[in-house]
C-alpha cells in the first residue's frame, strides 16, 4: 500500500481496524524487531531541529499513523487523503482490548510510578485477561546513562513482552525507540505519549464532543498553557508552512 508523504514522513493509509491488525500480524509473525510511529505535527516540526531523526530512520517503522487531526488536514490540502485520525491513546486502548484474552503480554515504560500504577490497576479492572509482563518507571533525565540504558533494554527484553509502550513524550520517545530498536529482543515497540496519563486518569482527557469536533488541542492547552502554547500556536504556524510549501513544490 502506497504511503502519504508530509514533508518526508510517510503515514500509512489505514484506519484503526487495519492498524491493529497490522500490528497483530507483526507480534504473530515476529522475525526481527519493529517499531510503529504515532505521528502528528508536533514530530515533524520537531524533526527539522534534531539531526538524529532523519526521514530515513523514522520511515524504518513498519506502520506510521496520524495521531492529530492537522495531519488528516494536510493530506487533504496534498491532494492524498488519509482515511481517518489514529490517536496514539485510542489506538492503545482498543488494542488492549481487542487482545486482553489472547496471549499477548505488554510492557510500559515511561511516566512516575504512580501513574503506571494507575494505569495498570485500571487496566485490570477493565480488561479482566490483560497480560502484563512488566513495566518500569525510569529517572526523568535529558539522557540516560549507559548503565540505565542498559537496565532498561534487560528489563524489557526478559520480559518476553509482545508490545513494549513507551511514555516519554515526544521526541524523547521516539529518539529512544530509534536509538535502541536493534538492542530489542521482542516484536514491537510504539510511543504514545501523554497515553500513560489519560489511561492512569491522572489527566482528565477531552470529552468525545470536543474530539469529535476537533477541537482536543483546545482542551489539552487549556490544561497546560504554559506548556503547550508554543507547541499548538507557534508550531500549528511552522506546519502550515510546511505544507503550503509541499503543496506548491509539488505543483511546480
Amino acid at each position: 500500500m502506497d504511503r502519504v508523504n508530509i514533508d518526508g514522513l510517510l503515514f500509512d493509509n489505514v484506519s484503526m481496524g487495519e492498524a491493529i491488525s497490522r500490528t497483530l500480524n507483526k507480534i504473530k509473525n515476529f522475525e526481527k524487531p519493529e517499531f510503529a510511529l504515532v505521528a502528528n505535527q508536533d514530530i515533524i516540526n520537531k524533526k527539522k531541529g534534531i539531526p538524529f531523526f532523519t526521514d530515513e530512520r523514522l520511515n524504518r517503522s513498519f506502520l506510521t499513523f496520524a495521531d492529530g487531526y492537522s495531519i488528516v488536514v494536510a493530506s487533504k490540502i496534498l491532494k492524498t487523503p488519509l482515511k481517518e485520525r489514529v490517536a496514539g491513546p485510542d489506538f492503545m486502548l482498543k488494542f488492549i482490548e481487542e487482545t486482553q484474552d489472547s496471549d499477548i503480554s505488554h510492557f510500559f515504560l515511561g511516566s512516575t510510578e504512580k501513574v503506571l500504577e494507575k494505569m495498570i490497576a485500571n487496566f485490570k479492572s477493565g480488561f479482566s485477561g490483560i497480560k502484563i509482563a512488566g513495566y518500569y518507571s525510569p529517572p526523568f533525565c535529558k539522557e540516560f546513562t549507559d548503565e540505565e540504558n542498559n537496565k532498561i533494554i534487560n528489563l524489557i527484553n526478559n520480559s518476553k513482552c509482545a508490545i513494549l509502550w513507551v511514555s516519554f513524550g515526544c521526541p524523547k520517545q521516539e529518539l529512544w525507540i530509534v536509538s535502541n530498536i536493534d538492542k530489542l529482543r521482542i516484536p514491537v515497540s510504539i510511543g504514545v505519549g501523554a497515553a500513560f496519563d489519560f489511561h492512569s486518569g491522572v489527566v482528565k482527557r477531552a470529552s468525545l464532543f470536543m474530539q469529535n469536533i476537533k477541537l482536543e488541542w483546545l482542551y489539552r492547552f487549556f490544561q497546560d498553557p504554559k506548556r503547550l502554547w508554543r507547541r499548538y500556536f507557534i508550531g500549528g504556524l511552522s506546519f502550515a508552512k510546511t505544507v503550503i510549501k509541499q503543496k506548491f513544490s509539488k505543483k511546480k
